[in-house]
């Protein structure tokens, strides 16, 4: 090689450069996915409830406002259709529980794990923040849900 002649190519320090910004920007996206899937998951989830309780409204307007008695057979027989499943795969379980307290604040309620896929449906209650709280009114309804991702989901009617 002549001298003042330049050589093509790249260094090795270049490559190491190169391969180790590629790598970190895998790394970002591994560890981001699972939480953007749980997301997703939770996301769904909420749209779930909002639909249930649409077809609670559904209910009453043909039972003259009153709410089922049996949630779990026939109200999810007949109004949802028997097909109402969670986005991993498992049918949701609907646990009515009356609205009772003993801090006279918060419906009282054992805090359900995520995996449970359990629906509580408090009966005369509305929600505040992520609790379900007594109201007067005994044809409203709260539902408690336990995210995957993080928090309590409360939707009323």
């Amino acid at each position: 090689m002549k001298k003042g002649e330049k050589r093509s190519g790249f260094t090795i320090i270049e490559v190491s450069l190169v391969l180790a910004i590629a790598g970190l920007i895998f790394l970002m996206v591994f560890i981001a996915l699972p939480q953007l899937q749980r997301s997703q998951r939770d996301s769904r989830r909420r749209d779930d409830i909002l639909m249930f309780l649409e077809t609670v409204k559904k209910y009453q307007t043909n039972n003259r406002g009153a709410l089922p008695t049996d949630w779990q057979n026939d109200f999810a027989t007949n109004y949802l259709g028997g097909s109402f499943i969670d986005p991993d795969g498992a049918a949701y379980a609907l646990i009515p529980q009356k609205c009772t307290t003993t801090d006279g604040e918060n419906c009282d309620y054992t805090e359900p794990e995520y995996v449970d896929h359990n629906l509580y449906v408090f009966t005369q209650a509305t929600c505040n923040g992520e609790k379900a709280v007594p109201t007067s009114n005994p044809r409203n309804i709260a539902v408690v849900y336990k995210l995957e991702g993080a928090g309590v989901y409360c939707a009323n009617t």
